[in-house]
């Protein structure tokens, strides 16, 4: 059973309140200060939610600093163990040599967050040897307990099987107990529960009520999977507005996915006009997370000036980033500003070698332009083995220029054997696609298989 003083919903009520009558009547409440322990309480609950308050954890971080400073080794275990995206390396290892042995002793105790922590430190191998075993011991003594974020971890060690026997209905019986309390993650991962009949039977209106309240209070997950819901009418209706609404209560939280699909639904004009300055707004967000496709498409931006001053010089360093994470389209895209000496200096060979990276990733102008290179001898020795090598990776992709130069290749026999009607039909191919010269190409050869015909 639940003491007051463990209770972070209502941390009046852990300080007593004193009452003083004052001569003349009247009186003078004196209410006590919330401590160190009040700021722990409460920054769990922020940081887990808890029944009628919403997650925020960046207040939790701030409450456990304070609560910290104040000396309480439970909070420093809090920051050593359950802020890693939050603080860095340094502040956590210091936290955690101050309450390391607070945590031992705690479990030792059977106090629920020294068991609490010490579950945490064994399921991540935090200064000991990973061991799902034991993490499971721990959190389902704290569970016992009722403290939601070991019944939460339980949930997910029990859907699988971590520590424990796969057991999908006794995941989500303590999926619902952490819900139950509040816990945000764990009302989400009930959601997904229902959404795909883990453990229960699938229930598409049950999963959308424990997304919706996973998100109203918190969940950036759970936003951002609402959002992709109603963009593509998947478990919903189809509804743009809704999307847009829910990819922004994502993006403003700081979900980079969801930054970057705001930006695509401003380009696209999702729910409204196309919006190009509010694209790269959120395109700028997400890169600077890291993001490779909003760093990409920023960079494109920055090169044309769309939505964005032009600014080349910007345009290579974004290029350059989402090159760098291996994104087969910056890396075409920095090409071309070595190429064409945009916004650094001009360099062809360069240009070539990241050429070269993106068309080993996929990426079909890169294969083209290493295919026509190697074809017309631009910066490469002249091989038009070569040159077929790249120009079919990109044909067999649909692309119509490489198709109408496969065709050209194979009419002549130049790195590939000549066949006519294999020729003909890269022709074909690229005149389906728009390409004039495969046109007037098809139309030679046919006319040309024509007087052939006659004459024999």
């Amino acid at each position: 059973m639940k003491t007051t003083s463990d209770d972070p919903n209502d941390l009046q009520q852990t300080r007593a309140a004193r009452s003083k009558t004052l001569p003349g009547g009247g009186s003078l409440t004196l209410v006590q200060a919330p401590d160190a322990h009040d700021h722990f309480l409460k920054a769990m609950g922020l940081r887990r939610g808890s029944v009628g308050k919403p997650m925020d954890e960046n207040a939790a971080v701030e409450l456990f600093e304070i609560s910290a400073k104040q000396g309480h080794l439970g909070a420093s275990a809090a920051i050593a163990l359950l802020c890693e995206d939050k603080v860095s390396v340094e502040t956590r290892d210091h936290h955690f040599e101050k309450s390391n042995s607070w945590i031992l002793k705690s479990a030792q105790a059977n106090d629920q967050w020294g068991l609490l922590f010490l579950g945490i430190m064994y399921f991540d191998g935090h200064r000991v040897e990973q061991d799902y075993d034991r993490a499971a011991h721990y959190f389902q003594l704290a569970a016992e307990k009722d403290n939601s974020c070991a019944q939460g971890f339980l949930g997910y060690m029990y859907s699988v099987g971590h520590g424990v026997l796969q057991n999908r209905q006794t995941a989500v019986s303590y999926y619902r107990a952490a819900a139950d309390q509040g816990h945000v993650v764990a009302q989400f991962d009930l959601g997904v529960c229902y959404a795909q009949g883990r453990g229960v039977p699938k229930d598409k209106r049950a999963a959308i009520t424990w997304f919706k309240l996973a998100a109203e209070r918190g969940d950036l997950q759970a936003r951002a999977l609402l959002a992709k819901m109603y963009a593509t009418g998947n478990m919903v209706e189809q509804d743009n507005e809704a999307a847009l609404k829910w990819f922004h209560r994502a993006s403003e939280g700081g979900h980079t996915a969801s930054q970057f699909d705001l930006g695509i639904c401003y380009i696209n004009g999702v729910a409204g006009e196309q919006n190009h300055v509010e694209a790269m707004k959120w395109f700028r967000k997400a890169a600077q997370s890291g993001h490779s496709q909003a760093q990409l498409n920023y960079g494109i931006g920055c090169c044309i000036g769309l939505g964005v001053a032009k600014d080349v010089y910007q345009a290579v360093y974004w290029f350059s980033m989402a090159a760098d994470q291996d994104c087969a389209a910056g890396q075409y895209n920095l090409g071309r500003m070595y190429e064409h000496g945009l916004g650094i200096e001009k360099d062809e060979q360069t240009a070539i070698s990241w050429y070269r990276k993106a068309a080993d990733r996929g990426n079909v102008r890169a294969q083209v332009n290493l295919g026509l290179r190697y074809g017309n001898g631009r910066g490469l020795q002249k091989n038009y083995t070569r040159s077929v090598r790249w120009l079919r990776r990109a044909a067999k992709q649909g692309d119509a220029r490489a198709n109408y130069n496969m065709g050209v290749l194979t009419q002549n026999g130049w790195g590939v054997p000549k066949n006519d009607a294999r020729a003909m039909q890269y022709f074909e191919t690229a005149s389906a696609h728009g390409n004039a010269k495969a046109k007037r190409s098809l139309r030679a050869m046919q006319r040309e298989a024509q007087r052939d015909s006659v004459e024999v």
